[in-house]
């Protein structure tokens, strides 16, 4: 339901700030104060207005204020501040994704995309990847799961992706949709009409999405006014309490939850989700019936760590890993650490080695190929996480199927296959020193590495098997079809 808002202030002058600010030029709602906690940022130019102070606040006590800031923490930290320094609120506060959902509900270009002609052709299943088809967890499960669909017959399906350049595998050439989604300016009008117009070339469909944004909250928009042709499976890969509040807000639209965690399936119930719309999954990874592999057992010989996923702060917290091998350095362990994988962190990385001259010791090796990743876990003795959240790592999983001791932060997910000094180890987040500890006994009891690392197997090779995981989205996708024609036909008869 639309509110009636004249103005807005908003906290956030990043990505989200910038989208938000277009957002609500399009629709005539004026912007009052743009605000930033940077002190350098303040009374620098933003569009056709200046940042300022959160100090304006004090001349203002009405006013609803949109919090854009995309890290959960800093959000809270901020609502703190507004509340303890300016008296704000909870009640002037508008959630960033309730305003971005209202100003879709009175934008003319949206509602007009809406009314566009429809193609009603044989149900279509549409897998989205709106942020590329780069190396990520979603984006291998994506891949994966419509191969093995494609392969059993199924043609009638296509991913939606953006415009970037991925190693995407022969069978799956012709099947993803390259559309202009604009990441620079954050649910863009532009990019939203774009997807609209794609789904309702589309239905009926099974739309299913793995990642809140552009092409679910396009997919809701669709299914207001066509309620009976478009089914939504929103597949959750990160466990945030933020992420559940979010997903939580368009339950009238979603069919069905699918959690990869069962931290995920609890954290969603928790905040109003019905139970009969949530259902889990363990995302296949490739998985040797027999573990056939060697360890460094001999301590003479470095004990071999590994890492493998994007390289950046915000995250996966690479920003740890100069302060954890100094703990490693301190503790005089005998190691050696290879990373895989590319981000925003690598130039820093890159001159800690340099600086520390530990270029014997850690190794960037760049992106490891989807078909190589058993064979990089089946060199390492111990599998390293520094995240901050995930939903149930890919990464460590593949790790754990190859025989690899993981050492891990406790993110969502990671009790589901993971029992503490048993199989691995689980620290609390940032906790470095007591996962450097843990490591230090692993290169000192080398005989643990072998006994855990064959229990980390053990534990994964029965829930992940493809078989079964393409029987149940054969199952769940023909089940949803059949919702579609069973609505399409009793609104025929009129039954």
């Amino acid at each position: 339901m639309k509110q009636n808002i004249d103005e807005i202030i908003i906290y956030g002058s990043g990505q989200r700030g910038s989208g938000l600010y277009i957002l609500l030029n399009n629709n005539h709602i004026r912007v009052k104060y743009v605000i930033d906690t940077n002190v350098q940022k303040w009374n620098t130019p933003f569009y056709d207005t200046v940042i300022s102070s959160p100090d304006v606040l004090l001349g203002d006590d009405k006013t609803l204020i949109c919090i854009a800031i995309a890290r959960e923490e800093d959000a809270i930290s901020v609502r703190t501040r507004l509340n303890r320094e300016y008296g704000v609120d909870a009640e002037r506060e508008i959630g960033y994704f309730d305003l971005v959902w209202d100003l879709y509900q009175r934008d003319m270009d949206i509602q007009t995309a809406l009314k566009k002609e429809t193609a009603l052709g044989s149900p279509q299943y549409i897998f989205e990847c709106d942020y590329g088809l780069g190396l990520g967890g979603i984006e291998a499960w994506t891949k994966s799961i419509c191969t093995e669909l494609l392969l059993d017959g199924r043609k009638n399906l296509h991913i939606i992706s953006d415009r970037g350049e991925y190693d995407i595998p022969d069978i799956l050439e012709d099947k993803v949709v390259n559309l202009p989604i604009n990441h620079n300016e954050m649910f863009a009008t532009e990019t939203m009409v774009r997807i609209i117009e794609h789904l309702l070339q589309q239905l009926p469909c099974v739309v299913v999405t793995g990642q809140f944004y552009m092409t679910l909250l396009a997919a809701c928009l669709v299914k207001q006014h066509y309620p009976k042709q478009i089914h939504i499976i929103s597949v959750i890969h990160f466990g945030k309490d933020e992420l559940y509040r979010q997903y939580a807000s368009v339950k009238s639209y979603i069919d069905l939850y699918i959690g990869v965690s069962r931290d995920i399936t609890e954290g969603l119930l928790q905040y109003g989700v019905e139970e009969n719309k949530v259902d889990h999954m363990t995302c296949p990874v490739e998985c040797d019936r027999i573990l056939e592999r060697d360890y460094t057992l001999d301590r003479e010989k470095p004990i071999r760590l590994g890492y493998a996923g994007r390289m950046n702060k915000k995250q996966k917290r690479m920003d740890l890993i100069p302060a954890f091998v100094s703990l490693l350095e301190n503790l005089q362990v005998n190691y050696f650490f290879e990373i895989a994988g590319k981000g925003d962190y690598c130039g820093k990385l890159e001159e800690f080695i340099e600086e520390r001259g530990l270029g014997d010791k850690i190794r960037l090796i760049g992106n490891v190929a989807r078909d190589a990743i058993g064979a990089f876990w089946k060199d390492k003795d111990v599998c390293l996480s520094f995240s901050d959240y995930e939903g149930r790592s890919i990464s460590i999983m593949e790790a754990m199927a190859n025989g690899a001791v993981p050492v891990v932060t406790a993110t969502s997910g990671v009790r589901d296959d993971i029992t503490d000094d048993e199989n691995g180890y689980i620290v609390g987040l940032q906790d470095i020193e007591t996962m450097a500890e843990k490591v230090c006994y692993l290169e000192v009891h080398r005989e643990r590495v072998s006994t855990m690392g064959k229990k980390a197997h053990d534990c994964i090779y029965p829930k992940c098997r493809m078989k079964e995981h393409l029987k149940y989205w054969e199952r769940l996708l023909d089940e949803k079809v059949r919702e579609i024609n069973e609505k399409e036909e009793s609104f025929i008869t009129g039954i």
